[in-house]
């Protein structure tokens, strides 16, 4: 008999979100970005300060996905700690859907090069 390979996945606890899970991954990979930069560049922490208010961040999402889904990665934006809940912060963060992404990372690779070509 075949044994079947299934992971359990336990439930979120009770004060737990999507969108707190979503922020709490976020924070995980800011404080790591701003560890790196501290940690491996010639006065990381001094360019750290300098460039921390400044931070812009896009965010990538499926390509269905519209205003209440982007609403959502905000918020979770806002609880992780990557932009301040203002007008000033929310203007530092910008959404591409996964498509576009996905044709700027080929056009900038080269990949495109033969399919994009004067007539």
């Amino acid at each position: 008999m075949a044994s079947t390979n299934v992971m359990h996945i336990p439930p979120l606890p009770r004060d737990k979100t999507a969108v707190s899970v979503f922020a709490d991954f976020l924070r995980y990979l800011y404080n790591c970005a701003k560890n790196y930069i501290q940690d491996t560049h010639a006065n990381g922490h001094g360019l750290w300060v300098s460039v921390e208010r400044h931070v812009e961040f896009v965010l990538t999402h499926p390509n269905g996905w519209e205003g209440a889904q982007q609403n959502q990665m905000r918020r979770a934006a806002v609880l992780g700690g990557l932009i301040p809940d203002s007008t000033d912060g929310q203007a530092r963060l910008q959404f591409v859907t996964e498509g576009e992404a996905s044709l700027h990372f080929c056009i900038g690779n080269g990949y495109t090069a033969d399919a994009m070509k004067v007539c």
